[in-house]
């Protein structure tokens, strides 16, 4: 006989307002889920469900150790909705089910690259990222937040300065994060003057045989 409930559900750690708390891991994480079984005679035994569907321990990434449910590389499939089942030759009983979230650590798909600009012409530094949730982007020039009205961030986070110049030199990182996760990327902007004359050659009228001085 199974006497009494669970004595330790997977969801008996709660949140804020009462309600069972998610097991959240990223990609490639290891996820524990661990219960007690209810007290019976004989004994009883624990297996595990994951969307009503027993599991089978024998997968390698899987070890089942008294009412420990561990997964070891956890996969985007892993996620659902997971039951302790406690078993004995007169019955069994599911514990509560606690719900297994599998997010993703933010990547870029591309990267902001180093350039070398004149003064006035336009600069794109482009950031793509992926990951889930989906991961927030900002961007910093040299460690710092990017002073406002002077860059224009667009919707696929592309960094453009509309008409470079000297002090817009430095060091531009975009940095994506979600709640498992954070990256950066930097690249370095050199912007480059065009020649100008700070002293220009002028007329001169000279006596034939004088020495004539052309400053540049």
């Amino acid at each position: 006989v199974l006497r009494d409930d669970f004595r330790q559900n997977p969801t008996d750690v709660v949140v804020a307002g009462g309600g069972p708390a998610l097991v959240v891991v990223a990609v490639g994480e290891p996820a524990i889920l661990e219960c007690q079984p209810p007290r019976g005679h004989p004994e009883p035994t624990i297996y595990w469900k994951k969307d009503k569907v027993r599991i089978d321990d024998k997968e390698e990434r899987i070890s089942i150790r008294g009412g420990k449910l561990m997964i070891s590389n956890t996969r985007k499939s892993d996620a659902g909705m997971y039951t302790c089942v406690g078993t004995n030759m007169v019955g069994e009983r599911d514990s509560d089910p606690a719900e297994l979230t599998v997010f993703e650590r933010p990547t870029f798909l591309r990267r902001p690259i180093n350039q070398v600009v004149l003064e006035e012409e336009a600069v794109d530094f482009r950031c793509q990222v992926q990951g889930d949730p989906t991961p927030t982007v900002r961007w910093k020039k040299d460690d710092a937040d990017l002073p406002r009205g002077r860059y224009d961030i667009k919707d696929d986070y592309t960094l453009r300065i509309k008409k470079a110049m000297s002090t817009d030199e430095g060091t531009y990182t975009c940095i994506a994060e979600n709640r498992v996760g954070k990256v950066e990327a930097s690249a370095t902007l050199t912007v480059r003057a065009p020649p100008q004359f700070v002293v220009r050659p002028r007329d001169q009228i000279v006596a034939q045989g004088r020495t004539v001085t052309f400053p540049c």
